[in-house]
């Protein structure tokens, strides 16, 4: 693995990595080796002298001129650290293998002459303005290491790059090392992909695959890499005592546990030492690399004999590729996929596959994505490729135009073909119901009627947004529309009025929501009969391929004139809105109207549907007015996160943010255990992510086990927990463990899979097969790589086994649905008893139900004292306590912000590591997802066509515009 730090002092960095070095360790005083153009430029090459390396750290140049200003602090450099896995480590130091580790450094400093040329930086005034530039060049000292703090078998290479850079004006300067950072996933998956393809050139077989490009040798068993690893023991123990379970535990256990690095003084004694622990175990590691060089020489025996047949080995090279592609699960029609690879050979074929893979992956969750997320990606799948070869073909897929780069401020950024036209159909079905809708209420009498209603039947009056909202509802003429709101602005207010006119006009309404919990509310809150977006979409699907006209005749007739509104939109993404609208068109709806607040959550999956529409001009309605907070300096707070000044948010909160450290958690759960029952029915606990909602639920659990108000009942389930993977994940043996369960949610025929579930028994990452057992303990053979690349989105679900501990009183909530009891995902509930034969529990809506032993739904539960951010938007509740966590990086953003502060009417405390870091890195992190039509700057385009067209904010009091046909389906691309 690679790990980056920054080096602290320069004199103690200059004397612990040339001690240490393994090659020169008769010499410490000139160890390592110089690598990098930097280096070369400052005439620093071959073997790594202390004196001039510590000066460099220090600032100070070989001409004896300093970079940075004198005086201030400078800071030295930074520290990658290459590791080899264990298994290498072995097979090297106590084997003797000493070409892996040569191979190692070889795939090493490929990948430092990458980063040279891709992540090197600088700061510069330019025009009179401070920009990052590239600079092309890095100065680099090499450490080759062999031992851990505990003088175990360790190999690993310090990189240390020094804080010094060459600008393009030839000016040195320190460097900004933000991108090094940033980047040592992909550059430790880069590693080992050129180092998988050196060993396997050595005949070794590789295995195992970790994270990041990570895999151990085949041969070396499990138990002799762990008697080799009683330094990670250490620190795993250290972790598991600690109270805190945050992201950077491991890093806190491993200072907590580091001691100094005693010099190692006989080497060979050391090298014995390991000799006769691995005999101990059983374990010979020249066995190992006997058969690797036995395989080598074979390898080499085969192309020799057919050196003098050229077509001969053509031949042999197809049927390699071909064979490669099978066992790859390749398919013919998909569109990242060359229709022929016989003439490619393994290695290209597999960088063909790692990028579709990784395209398919990541287009999954995002409309656009980086290069580098490409890049580290595709290295990710483990297969036998080099980053080399993976940029050629990214560079293809960008000529072929399958893939388009990014402009303007988005130019680092690619998206697909696909993702393009899945966006301009969504423009196009909005602009395809322009002026088809005729106003159920003439515009000159909405708004009166809506206000008379709102005050005879509610006693209330309307704000002019929630005015302008109905409005739009009832008057306009356009079929697809938008109302825009902050959080607190009361949709479900003019909502109930609204549908009451509706209905005495004689039209159906109709609620959508992504989550049960948002279809409940929204039923309790408008009156409104409401749906999942999920079960909407599976009952008109027969209709989106338009293959049977009588059925859409029938759907059409039974929905022409409703009025269907889409709460929460912001959540839904690209695929299903753009469904959404085109069933919108296609049953003739008499209105269909996105609500929700695009500066919120988004989707789960790819693209921002709810905002581009209103960039391009779709009829708006704005509701910006707070009426949820009651607290003034709370709504100051909501106002100022809803409009991105987070300083000032925070600033408002002021003595409700807390500070605890790593212990936010745990700190949440107390304060929540310490209010009155009364209390703590008002007040609702929200966790920025699913750790520290796990996090919380626990130390609810346990506070609450301590006070006597749980129990004495209990009951140890197997509950199943689902892993977040996409569906390109799933068609990879290496995302399947031991132990999990695979749900087939729909018959895999060729695979020999009917619906249910099965377990993983066993999986063989190298002929991508599981093996998995039904319910009934049948062994199935299963090939991930054979799923459809683009098939089914739900044609298989993963879930990890997860023990859990419940007690009678406990408050749970359902991981999945049983529509037939009602029982409902993400809907809470309280377990009344608890017996050796089942449970008694009462659901949210007060339905009581006996569920024993064996019920299906009791592998499907989980704690519900804490919210997420997903589960916590459209909820609303009179106080709160909610945790953050600076250093979840992907969380800690200004949308999670922004929603975990407006849920509340009356108050808020806020539980954080660290208020400063934590404002800085939501200020940092806006969270917003990605527009493909925005990344190639097309937006614009569409927004100017939109407003041509009369698609201005608020209802229109002239005629319906004239439509322009040409734009009504104007593209097919990818669809």
């Amino acid at each position: 693995m690679l790990s980056v730090a920054n080096v602290r002092t320069a004199g103690g960095a200059a004397n612990y990595f040339a001690a240490d070095n393994y090659y020169t360790r008769a010499d410490a005083d000139r160890s390592g080796e110089w690598l990098g153009k930097g280096a070369a430029a400052l005439g620093l090459t071959g073997t790594v002298e202390t004196r001039a390396f510590e000066a460099l750290l220090k600032g100070f140049l070989p001409d004896g001129s300093q970079v940075g200003s004198e005086g201030r602090p400078h800071r030295a450099g930074t520290d990658l650290t290459f590791s080899l896995p264990k298994s290498w480590s072995v097979l090297a130091l106590v084997g003797g293998d000493k070409r892996i580790l040569e191979a190692y450094a070889g795939a090493v400093r490929e990948t430092l002459r990458w980063a040279e040329k891709n992540l090197a930086e600088t700061r510069m005034e330019i025009r009179g303005r401070e920009r990052v530039v590239a600079t092309g060049n890095l100065a680099v000292a090499l450490f080759q290491h062999d031992t851990n703090r505990n003088q175990e078998p360790n190999a690993h290479i310090h990189a240390v790059v020094a804080n010094v850079t060459q600008g393009p004006d030839g000016k040195w300067r320190a460097l900004r090392n933000d991108k090094l950072w940033e980047s040592n996933t992909l550059l430790n998956a880069m590693t080992m992909a050129r180092f998988r393809l050196e060993v396997e050139k050595l005949g070794y077989e590789v295995g195992e695959f970790g994270k990041h490009g990570n895999f151990e040798a085949v041969g070396v068993p499990k138990e002799v890499r762990e008697a080799f690893s009683s330094r990670r023991a250490e620190i795993l123990e250290a972790a598991a005592q600690m109270d805190y379970s945050g992201p950077t535990i491991l890093d806190k256990a491993t200072l907590v546990t580091r001691a100094d690095k005693a010099r190692v003084e006989d080497r060979d004694a050391l090298t014995r030492q390991w000799q006769e622990t691995s005999a101990k175990l059983g374990f010979d590691p020249a066995a190992v690399i006997a058969r690797a060089n036995a395989r080598a020489a074979q390898d080499i025996g085969r192309v020799a004999g057919i050196k003098a047949s050229v077509s001969a080995l053509a031949r042999q090279g197809r049927a390699l590729a071909e064979a490669f592609a099978e066992r790859l699960g390749l398919r013919e029609g998909d569109p990242l996929i060359p229709s022929r690879l016989g003439h490619r050979g393994p290695e290209e074929v597999a960088a063909i596959h790692a990028v579709a893979s990784a395209v398919r992956h990541l287009a999954e969750r995002e409309a656009a994505f980086t290069r580098t997320d490409v890049y580290r990606t595709a290295l990710g799948f483990g297969l036998p490729t080099s980053l080399a070869q993976i940029e050629r073909r990214v560079d293809q897929l960008l000529r072929q135009g399958h893939l388009e780069q990014g402009k303007g401020a988005d130019r680092e950024l690619l998206t697909t073909r696909d993702a393009i036209g899945l966006e301009q159909c969504i423009l196009g079905e909005v602009d395809g119901g322009r002026g088809l809708a005729p106003a159920i209420v003439p515009a000159a009498l909405a708004g009166e009627r809506l206000q008379a209603l709102s005050q005879l039947k509610y006693g209330l009056t309307l704000n002019a947004g929630q005015e302008g909202a109905g409005r739009l509802l009832l008057a306009s003429y356009n079929r697809i529309v938008a109302i825009q709101g902050v959080a607190g602005a009361g949709k479900s207010t003019v909502l109930k009025p609204v549908a009451d006119i509706l209905r005495e006009e004689g039209r159906a309404v109709l609620g959508l929501a992504v989550q049960n919990t948002l279809v409940q509310m929204l039923e309790r809150d408008t009156g409104i009969p409401s749906m999942t977006v999920a079960r909407f979409l599976r009952q008109h699907r027969d209709l989106l391929d338009g293959t049977d006209p009588g059925r859409l005749a029938e759907a059409r007739a039974g929905m022409r004139g409703t009025v269907v509104l889409l709460d929460e939109a912001s959540m839904v993404g690209n695929a299903d809105k753009e469904k959404l609208v085109r069933l919108a068109n296609l049953l003739e709806l008499g209105r269909f109207a996105s609500i929700g607040d695009r500066k919120q959550l988004g989707a789960v999956d790819a693209g921002k549907p709810f905002d581009i529409m209103q960039q391009a001009g779709v009829e708006t309605a704005v509701m910006d007015t707070n009426l949820r907070a009651r607290d003034k300096a709370l709504r100051a707070a909501q106002q100022a996160a809803q409009e991105g000044r987070i300083e000032e948010a925070m600033a408002h909160l002021g003595s409700q943010v807390i500070e605890a450290g790593n212990d936010a958690a745990v700190a949440a759960a107390a304060a929540w255990l310490a209010l009155a029952p009364a209390e703590r029915v008002a007040t609702a606990i929200y966790a920025s992510g699913r750790n520290l909602r796990s996090a919380v639920n626990e130390a609810v659990q346990t506070g609450l086990r301590a006070n006597g108000e749980l129990g004495p009942e209990t009951m140890r389930l197997s509950t199943l927990s689902r892993v977040n993977v996409t569906r390109e994940e799933l068609r990879y043996a290496s995302t399947y463990t031991p132990g999990m369960v695979v749900e087939v949610t729909r018959r895999q025929r060729r695979q020999g899979l009917a619906e249910g579930e099965y377990r993983v028994v066993s999986v063989d990452v190298a002929q991508g097969r599981v093996m998995l057992a039904s319910s009934r303990g049948k062994a199935v053979e299963f090939r991930p790589g054979r799923l459809r690349p683009q098939g089914e989105q739900d044609a298989l679900r993963l879930f990890e086994q997860r023990e859990l501990d419940v007690y009678t009183h406990d408050r749970i909530r359902w991981t999945t649905t049983d529509h037939s009891r009602g029982l409902l995902n993400a809907d809470q509930a309280e377990i009344l008893g608890i017996d050796t034969a089942g449970m008694v529990i009462r659901t949210a809506l007060g339905t009581e139900h006996r569920l024993e032993r064996d019920d299906p739904m009791l592998l499907r539960l989980d704690l519900a004292y804490a919210l997420n951010a997903h589960m916590a938007q459209g909820l609303t509740s009179d106080r709160g306590i909610a945790v953050m966590d600076s250093r979840e990086r992907n969380l800690a953003n200004q949308q999670t912000f922004l929603v975990t502060v407006t849920r509340l009417r009356d108050g808020l405390t806020l539980y954080v590591d660290n208020a400063g870091r934590l404002e800085t890195a939501v200020e940092r992190n806006p969270g917003m997802k990605r527009s493909a039509l925005q990344t190639v700057d097309r937006l614009r385009e569409a927004a100017a066509e939109g407003r041509a067209k009369g698609a201005v904010p608020g209802v229109s009091e002239r005629k319906p515009p004239e439509l322009d046909r040409s734009m009504t389906r104007p593209f097919e691309i990818g669809i």
